[in-house]
């Protein structure tokens, strides 16, 4: 060092505070339109905008739910109870749930900063990580979508339990109540960040990474050298790695994180039971062994490319028939020759090391050998792990930049017009999450072949009554995917919706041939008494009869099917059969009105009528605003020669349904009965105003005008 050159100084507290300010403020800047935006139909729907147990706010049985149920495919029951909190102080105004997670976001990269510049005390060198972080728009999916909040959620309480640890790391050299305290508190902070997202289960192994390098607890030491004679021209012998020593015994190293261990075994069992359980893994018969171990090579280089040249980023990047041979090998090759070069460099420039096994560690739960869903690789699965790659990326051009004596504005230079280059991608790419038109045709602008966009575009459609839309999306998601159930399932039910029978029962057959379920086989059947209601198809019936006994036969306790299995049988007036398949419905559902209705109704044309009558009064009690169920009471209270109590249930229903002229021609009926004419001639009248054609009612007053005979 030039002795007249005075020593450089490091940053003051103020530089800090200033860095993490301009986080803040570029981050909120650039990410400010999603506090307008609305929430997608992609996984929104699941966590807030259809799940009425969220949307209540935080309650008892919302608590329960959140630790209980699988939401979405998953069970994160932090992340949940966030979105009810957010409900509980915003309500469904969707802006608001995005800006705590743009906040969520502004905390993560601020807390990065601090954790990096307090364990390598490298201030510029930290920023720049923390700056790619927060502005790169690898991380957009993660932000701008409501549903990743788990993303943002877990990386918080991941930061936080860092904090803690690196306390108690510091603190563990003078062992006392602090550094117990501080132990105690990274597990329960670790516990947190994996009820917010499971990928976290890698935290222990980041620690080792991070005892090694930046921490040095785990520092190769050169032995001393050995005694020999001296002479002129004797040097030290080089170091040897076989006889390095640890700082710290490798066995302190592993104990130490046995609690974390322990939150990571029970994490991933409950997780990939929860996840077998919705239907997200998806076994060998969808995609081989052999085909996701492919995926998973070219996916560790396809990463690092979309972080250097970030283009065509979308929502999910499908599955396709596999990789071709050259491309694996290539992708294996260049894994394998970067991994031993790190390794060879480790212990001359440890950040490599690092670096490089965080980004290669950190996505082993999403890399795919487990598959959980239909995308090959996805850019929420970057929020944490590409952490190491940006530090490989500052620490070796800062390497680089005193190697080769470049001016000082050069780095910088570069720095800044790299941070812009994120800036102006992240800020086109936030759009495409402004809504869910915006997002699935974002997605089918990567790729035409999109299915999954084109079966959500279809659901959106079909949701908003646009029957053309709808059926266009199905189809196009049908001709690239055509043994998708689910497209099936739903095309079937916007055509059985427009009466479209022929057509839905094509497509529930097929919904119910890819994937055989008690559901598949009820939609069926629902459909076939349907058509053969409409056409009086004697065949049509034979065939629901079929459908609804294969459902049950999956699921003997559906009390769906037997509920509406029990109406076609009435309507075919398999009386005892009907009132069977109503009384099983009734058990497994007491809360169910139609079913009380059904037996009711089965009951009267039995001549059971005190039994009819009690069914259609448990009915009444359970949908009292319903006038259909009004009607059933007074006929069978009729029936039993109640005429009173008919009357005051047939007013009832036209209270309900003032258009309703059935039940004023019933009362007009019920008079009758009692011999008032006048009452009985006045409803019949009122009858016809609703109804001029109502022929029940002009032959009742053609009978009343007749004289007695």
């Amino acid at each position: 060092m030039n002795p007249r050159q005075p020593a450089p100084t490091p940053p003051r507290r103020h530089q800090a505070l200033w860095i993490c300010l301009l986080l803040a403020a570029v981050t909120l800047a650039v990410y400010w339109p999603v506090t307008g935006y609305e929430f997608v139909n992609y996984d929104d729907t699941d966590f807030i905008a259809y799940n009425p147990v969220i949307q209540a706010g935080i309650t008892a049985t919302g608590l329960h739910y959140a630790l209980s149920a699988e939401v979405a495919r998953n069970w994160h029951p932090l992340t949940v109870i966030s979105h009810m909190l957010d409900c509980q102080l915003f309500g469904p105004r969707a802006g608001w749930h995005h800006l705590t997670s743009v906040l969520f976001h502004i905390a993560n990269s601020i807390l990065l900063f601090l954790l990096l510049r307090r364990m390598t005390a490298a201030f510029w060198r930290s920023a720049l990580v923390a700056a790619l972080f927060a502005w790169h728009p690898l991380h957009v999916e993660s932000v701008a979508w409501v549903a990743e909040r788990k993303d943002v959620l877990s990386a918080f309480f991941w930061w936080l339990t860092l904090w803690a640890w690196l306390g108690w790391a510091s603190a563990s050299k003078n062992p006392g109540s602090k550094s117990k305290l501080l132990y105690i508190l990274s597990i329960i902070l670790f516990a947190c960040a994996a009820m917010s997202k499971p990928m976290v289960v890698t935290f222990p192994f980041v620690l080792l990474l991070l005892d090694y390098w930046p921490l040095g607890r785990f520092k190769l030491r050169a032995p001393p050298p050995p005694i020999k004679q001296a002479t002129a021209k004797s040097r030290p012998s080089p170091p040897s790695v076989k006889s390095a020593k640890v700082s710290v015994p490798i066995w302190r190293l592993l104990v130490e994180k046995i609690p974390f261990f322990a939150i990571i075994v029970a994490l991933c069992w409950k997780t990939f039971l929860v996840q077998k359980a919705g239907g997200a893994v998806m076994d060998t018969a969808n995609f081989s062994f052999a085909s996701r171990l492919s995926n998973v090579f070219v996916s560790y280089v396809r990463y690092p490319a979309m972080m250097f040249w970030p283009v065509n980023l979308t929502a999910l990047n499908m599955r396709f028939g596999g990789w071709q041979t050259w491309q694996v090998a290539g992708a294996v090759i260049l894994l394998a020759a970067f991994t031993v070069w790190i390794v060879i460099q480790a212990r001359k420039r440890p950040w490599l090391a690092t670096g490089w096994f965080w980004y290669l560690g950190m996505l082993v739960p999403v890399i795919g050998l487990v598959q959980v869903g239909m995308q090959s690789l996805a850019d929420r699965y970057t929020y944490l792990p590409m952490i190491g790659l940006f530090i490989i990326l500052v620490w070796g051009c800062a390497e680089l930049a005193v190697r080769f004596h470049l001016p000082k504005y050069v780095p910088v230079l570069a720095a800044a017009l790299s941070l812009a280059a994120c800036l102006l991608v992240t800020a086109h790419q936030i759009p495409c999450w402004r809504n869910s038109e915006t997002l699935f045709y974002k997605m089918l602008a990567v790729n035409d072949k999109n299915y999954i966009a084109h079966y959500n575009l279809g659901n959106l459609y079909n949701r908003r009554g646009q029957f053309d839309l709808a059926a266009t999306n199905y189809i196009q998601a049908l001709a690239a995917e055509p043994n998708f159930a689910d497209v099936h399932n739903n095309f079937a039910d916007l055509l059985l919706n427009h009466q479209q029978y022929d057509g839905a029962i094509l497509h529930y057959q097929e919904a119910a041939r890819i994937k055989p379920s008690a559901t598949a086989f009820y939609n069926l059947g629902n459909t076939y008494a349907a058509a053969a209601n409409s056409r009086h198809d004697t065949n049509r019936f034979a065939l629901a009869v079929q459908a609804y006994q294969q459902s049950l036969q999956l699921n003997p306790n559906y009390a769906d099917a037997h509920n509406n299995f029990a109406t076609l049988l009435l309507n075919l007036q398999q009386l005892d059969l009907a009132a069977a398949h109503y009384q099983t419905a009734i058990n497994l559902n007491p809360a169910r009105p139609e079913s009380h209705n059904g037996l009711g109704i089965c009951y009267a044309s039995q001549g059971k009528m005190e039994e009819a009558a009690v069914q259609f009064r448990q009915a009444i009690a359970l949908a009292p605003r319903d006038p259909g169920l009004y009607d059933s009471l007074g006929k069978s209270l009729g029936s039993e020669g109640k005429y009173d109590e008919a009357i005051a249930a047939f007013a009832k229903a036209l209270q309900l349904n003032p258009a309703d002229c059935e039940a004023e021609f019933n009362i007009g009926l019920s008079y009758l009965h009692l011999n008032r004419r006048d009452e009985a001639r006045t409803h019949f009248l009122a009858a016809l105003r609703l109804q001029p054609n109502y022929t029940p009612a002009r032959q009742a007053l053609s009978e009343l005008d007749q004289p007695p005979k």
